[in-house]
């Protein structure tokens, strides 16, 4: 899994790619915290995603329970896949068509 800034600042915005699994989950939920302490919103994109697993996932809906501003974009067809499997409504519902 890769995290890359792609703009940082007080509107970041982080690009994950690879995969998000158990293996990368919490490296990756340890580097979205650090994201959420220096940032007054975070947009991330998720179109690289090329697999995830319900550690991923949960490390996305616990960035949603955050009460900073997050936004999913640009999800990938894995992740659409796995959502729309487990009829996880928490994430179809925040992602965008």
């Amino acid at each position: 899994m890769a995290l890359t800034t792609l703009a940082p600042g007080p509107a970041m915005h982080i690009g994950l790619s690879g995969d998000l699994t158990i293996a990368e989950a919490a490296e990756t939920r340890d580097a979205l915290a650090l994201a959420l302490t220096t940032s007054e919103t975070l947009d991330l994109d998720l179109g690289a995603l090329e697999n995830i697993d319900v550690a991923g996932l949960q490390v996305l809906l616990a960035l949603l329970l955050e009460k900073h501003p997050v936004r999913l974009t640009n999800p990938s067809e894995a992740l659409r896949k796995v959502v729309g499997l487990l009829h996880i409504e928490a994430l179809q519902n925040r992602l965008p068509n």
